[in-house]
């Protein structure tokens, strides 16, 4: 994702093309979709075109991720803004994919809380390349670490020690490890 150049007062943001589409109908607790929202979500295309509840969406965001994407959209409505969320969907046609969701909550004539469209992109490819990039750079500090440490630049060796170790954490992060003390 990149910054769009600036053109009059607003700067926007460049966004990857969009995957699939939601409308939420909040008063009437209705999710309609496109094809890939079904996919993505394991909800039938039939289950979209009449309006799924926001709940059965819900079971398919990934357990770990599912509270922090209610709490996001809770405040969106209260707040009747935007919401930006990455999370890990879950279907038996896609498997487990990481998502970037995009909505804005829109208002009726009454100032409540009416309509939420929405987009997402899948990130899941972008998530693998960063992994790949994590191990390379890891890779290449360490040797950079080993050369400055043969030739005796002390602090040198310490700070890609602490680079390493960075690295190391992202990693784990990733993969879902914890480290042991």
């Amino acid at each position: 994702m990149t910054l769009a150049p600036e053109h009059g007062r607003s700067l926007h943001m460049r966004y990857p093309p969009i995957d699939g589409f939601w409308t939420w109908d909040i008063k009437r607790d209705r999710v309609y979709g496109d094809a890939n929202l079904s996919d993505y979500f394991g909800l039938t295309l039939d289950e979209f075109s009449h309006g799924a509840s926001l709940e059965r969406c819900m079971q398919s965001i990934d357990q770990d991720d599912r509270s922090r994407v209610r709490l996001a959209i809770r405040k969106a409505v209260e707040r009747r803004s935007s919401f930006r969320e990455v999370y890990r969907v879950r279907s038996e046609k896609m498997g487990l994919r990481k998502i970037l969701a995009v909505g804005q909550c829109y208002v009726d004539g009454m100032g409540e809380a009416a309509l939420y469209p929405g987009w997402f992109v899948d990130l899941t490819n972008d998530a693998a390349c960063e992994e790949q990039a994590l191990r390379e750079i890891y890779n290449h500090v360490g040797q950079a670490r080993d050369i400055a440490r043969s030739i005796g630049h002390d602090l040198m060796s310490y700070l890609l020690d602490n680079i390493e170790e960075e690295v190391e954490q992202r990693l784990d992060r990733r993969l879902g490890r914890r480290r042991s003390s």
